[in-house]
């Protein structure tokens, strides 16, 4: 191999190592994003279920 096609031969490693970096990052910001909508959901459910028994206990 020449220079040439050795630094094409890098460049396109590099460019897959970003795009497979890329993609983790966005497959770990789904991850998170999904873990906040649960929390999220956990806490209406809290609440709600504590304005329940706070009805219920008023009567």
């Amino acid at each position: 191999m020449d220079l040439r096609e050795e630094i094409r031969a890098l460049s396109v490693a590099v460019r897959r190592y970003q795009e497979e970096t890329l993609l983790e990052l966005r497959r770990l910001r789904e991850e998170l994003e999904e873990e906040r909508r649960q929390r999220r959901a956990e806490r209406w459910l809290f609440a709600l279920a504590l304005l329940a028994a706070l009805v219920g206990w008023w009567r």
